[in-house]
């Protein structure tokens, strides 16, 4: 009886070390502004809040374990198992994202301002931390995604868009050429040039007649080098015009 007394007494103590704990706690969060009253700390005080707290309930629970062993050896056994699955818990959390991080970048060799599209993500990685891949999206945001949650996901690395210069010129060319079978020579004739953009066709216009038997036609080229439009257009007009400027 008397043990049975004692066992219950450790209980009742550690129930209001721990309600006496769990006030103190939130109370020093309603009291963070007052303590710490610049922005900057106070951004980096509530970073690392809840894993304080989380060490202060481990070591709670470490000296609630020690505490009842003599009086409550299956109680102490209890909370010692509730410890022992919150650490290993805790550990494979943080371990987790850490192993896959280094699984990542050894089997796709991630490099920073690589743009690439993975699951419902799309944009430019500015930088690895040891848990997350961080994402520039094209709105400017930076994505802080956990390297476990890409696992078993596709990424494909983007290649960035190329700058594509346009350059028109017109020439005439004899009204019976003018047929829409003449208009696909002409555009098939640019896309074998080297330095016409495959991207992009070619768009081809006839604008206005000269005389009865002569019609002015519009070509505007792209091409991603534009220092080689003087010399398609010079091609076009010796293979396709009828008068030479």
């Amino acid at each position: 009886m008397a043990n049975l007394n004692i066992s219950n007494l450790g209980i009742y103590t550690l129930l209001i070390v721990a309600l006496i704990l769990f006030i103190a706690l939130r109370l020093l969060t309603w009291l963070f502004p007052l303590i710490i009253t610049k922005t900057e700390r106070r951004k980096i005080a509530l970073r690392y809040k809840s894993l304080c707290e989380l060490l202060i309930w481990v070591l709670f629970l470490l000296w609630a374990v020690q505490f009842l062993y003599t009086s409550n050896q299956p109680f102490a056994y209890a909370l010692f198992a509730i410890l022992f699955l919150i650490v290993a818990y805790s550990a494979w959390v943080g371990l987790k994202d850490i192993i896959a991080g280094a699984f990542l970048k050894a089997t796709h060799k991630l490099s920073i301002n690589e743009l690439i599209t993975v699951g419902d993500y799309s944009g430019k990685i500015v930088g690895f931390d040891h848990s997350n891949l961080l994402l520039e999206t094209a709105l400017g945001e930076t994505l802080y995604i956990p390297y476990s949650s890409l696992l078993g996901k596709v990424i494909v690395k983007m290649q960035p868009a190329e700058s594509i210069h346009r350059h028109s010129f017109k020439f005439e060319v004899d009204k019976a050429h003018s047929t829409r079978e003449d208009t696909e020579k002409i555009r098939g004739f640019i896309l074998t040039m080297p330095w016409a953009s495959l991207k992009k066709e070619p768009q081809i216009r006839y604008v206005t007649e000269t005389t009865s038997d002569k019609q002015i036609i519009e070509v505007t080229l792209y091409s991603i080098e534009k220092e080689h439009f003087q010399d398609m257009e010079r091609l076009i007009k010796e293979k396709f015009s009828t008068s030479q400027d």
